[in-house]
C-alpha cells in the first residue's frame, strides 16, 4: 500500500526547487515516488477525514502547474541525510499562487532496472 503526504507551498511563481524529507518512508534511492500539484484556496471550514485535517480545497484555475525532476534521496548527498524527495515545482501564471503537492511513495521498489 502506498503512503501519501500533502504539503502546501505559499505564493509560488515560476520555477521553485523544493525538498520534502520523509525519514523512515524513503529508505533508499530506489524509492518509487509520484508527485501531483494543484492550485488551492483556503476554505472557510476545515475538513477532517480519518483524523487528518485539511484547511484548503483544490481549485481548477487558469494557471499551468506541474512538477519535474522528482528525485528520491537517502544518504547520498551528505552524511546522516534523512530520506526524502527533491523536485521542481512550476507555476506558470501572472501572479504567485498557493499550491498543494501530494507526494505518494510506493511500498515496493522497481522489480527491474535496466
Amino acid at each position: 500500500m502506498a503512503t501519501s503526504f500533502r504539503h502546501v507551498h505559499r505564493g509560488v511563481h515560476g520555477r521553485v526547487p523544493a525538498n520534502f524529507n520523509l525519514p523512515g518512508v524513503i529508505t533508499s534511492n530506489q524509492a518509487v515516488v509520484h508527485i501531483t500539484a494543484g492550485e488551492i484556496v483556503f476554505a472557510a471550514a476545515s475538513s477532517v477525514v480519518n483524523g487528518v485535517t485539511q484547511t484548503f480545497k483544490y481549485h481548477v484555475g487558469d494557471a499551468e502547474i506541474w512538477v519535474t525532476n522528482v528525485s528520491p534521496h537517502c544518504n547520498d548527498n551528505f552524511e546522516g541525510e534523512q530520506g526524502g524527495v527533491g523536485y521542481i515545482l512550476h507555476v506558470n501564471f501572472d501572479s504567485p499562487l498557493d499550491v498543494a503537492v501530494t507526494i505518494t511513495v510506493e511500498d515496493t521498489t522497481p522489480v527491474g532496472i535496466n
